[in-house]
Order: C-alpha cells, then structure tokens, then sequence
C-alpha cells in the first residue's frame, strides 16, 4: 500500500505543472512548486487526513 500512496504523490506532484502547461502553453516556476508542495502534502498526511 505504501507504494502506491507514494505513486499517487508523484502523479500530482507532476500533474499540477502539466495542467497549466496544458492549460497556458508554459510552465512557469511557482506551478512547479505548487505541484511539489501539493505532491508531498499528500505524501506526509496522506488519504488518512491526519490533523496537524
């Protein structure tokens, strides 16, 4: 189970720059940020919702 949690971390880590990408025809830095930032949220607290 925890590869695939960790699949699903990469695969929105590297989808938020692709959406823009596809949405504006560029990627710009902060996109690419926002994906590994979003990416790794997931990946610390992950389907279980933990609070901080």
């Amino acid at each position: 189970m925890a590869i695939v949690h960790r699949f699903i971390s990469v695969v929105i880590a590297v989808a938020v720059p692709a959406a823009a990408f596809m949405a504006g025809g560029n990627v710009a830095l902060e996109f690419i940020v926002l994906g590994a930032i979003l990416g790794f949220a997931y990946w610390y607290w992950g389907p279980t919702g933990t609070l901080l």
